[in-house]
């Protein structure tokens, strides 16, 4: 699409250039809501034989991204406090909350909702200093007795007790269980998702949101243990040999790669709500461009560096919008294929 101002109609011009940010704003979503139903769905499943999800889910940037998403996809409010009302306690209260900042007041919103509910029905008081979180908390279940009259009841069945964990899509909630909520776990899960690759602190920071110094203690300790492989060449990296771990834990070899959903989930927040204020103003062509470079510019979507390079180059200084509309694309087809 050409987005130069070489028209006499600039109006035609900025116009077009807006629609072409709103309808990339709704195939985020669309996809995102995908993803995330095929991840919640994933949760639920009995067995492999149930559950079309492979990819480590990432349970602290699913929940964000569904509450993000219940004004557009309602039907996930009741899935979401179900599953929270048997699983809280496997999620990280403090990873839930930094990751929440990046997310809209909206969002905080419901995520007090889902407070109320792991305190409440989950027994869960860990949760408690988000339930007294600045504001009135929303009604945590309401409609958790019932079928949600907003749309189709995708509730877990009444009485379900918690599920097994051994398929490679709940390996963090596994780990969790055997050592804990935290970085340990987290850090863990991710080395065993990279196969053979050497990872730095700071990229296994990035990719599962703790901080480097979190990191750097938990993978010293499992260092210390023999449980991860270290090498110095200047820079200390981390690996986890696969092979004792997929005999211990019946793991499929490889285990899927780390799909980075966290990053993916937080980029989808920001593009639909930074085209949401596109559809407000009337600005330039040029101006919409330049934010939109901004916008994707803060997104990491991967640690691969030819990934990370063909990233930079759709949003570099000059490009096209058609170099950063198929990349975004990409992205959006990204969520569906990698789950």
């Amino acid at each position: 699409m050409t987005t130069e101002l070489a028209s006499p109609d600039r109006t035609a011009a900025y116009l077009e250039v807006q629609r072409a940010v709103a309808a990339l704003a709704v195939l985020l979503t669309e996809s995102s809501v995908e993803a995330a139903t095929v991840q919640w769905a994933g949760l639920a499943a009995l067995s492999d034989a149930e559950s079309s999800a492979t990819a480590i889910i990432d349970p602290e940037a699913l929940l964000l991204v569904s509450l993000w998403l219940m004004p557009r996809a309602p039907t996930m409010h009741a899935t979401v406090h179900d599953w929270v009302a048997k699983w809280s306690d496997l999620l990280s209260v403090q990873r839930t909350r930094n990751i929440a900042k990046s997310f809209s007041p909206q969002t905080q919103h419901e995520l007090r909702a889902v407070a109320v509910t792991a305190h409440e029905r989950g027994k869960d008081f860990r949760w408690l200093p988000v339930v007294k979180g600045t504001g009135e908390a929303a009604s945590p279940g309401a409609r958790a007795e019932g079928p949600d009259p907003r749309g189709v009841d995708t509730r877990l069945p009444y009485g379900a007790s918690r599920l097994p964990v051994e398929r490679d899509a709940l390996l963090v909630l596994r780990f969790r269980m055997a050592f804990g909520v935290g970085a340990r776990a987290d850090a863990l899960a991710y080395l065993l998702a990279r196969g053979a690759e050497w990872s730095t602190v700071t990229e296994i920071a990035q990719a599962t949101g703790y901080t480097p110094s979190a990191i750097r203690r938990a993978l010293d300790r499992m260092a210390e243990a023999s449980i991860v492989l270290t090498v110095d060449d200047g820079t200390t990296r981390f690996r986890c040999d696969h092979t004792p771990w997929g005999a211990l834990l019946g793991l499929t070899t490889p285990v899927e790669p780390w799909r980075y959903w966290l990053q993916h989930f937080t980029f989808v927040a920001s593009f639909v709500e930074w085209a949401d204020t596109v559809a407000r103003r009337k600005l330039t062509s040029y101006a919409i461009l330049e934010g939109l470079r901004s916008v994707a510019r803060a997104f990491r979507p991967t640690d691969d560096r030819d990934a990370l390079r063909a990233w930079d180059h759709a949003f570099r200084d000059g490009s096209t919008f058609d170099e950063m509309e198929a990349a975004i694309n990409a992205i959006a087809s990204g969520l569906l294929h990698q789950v």
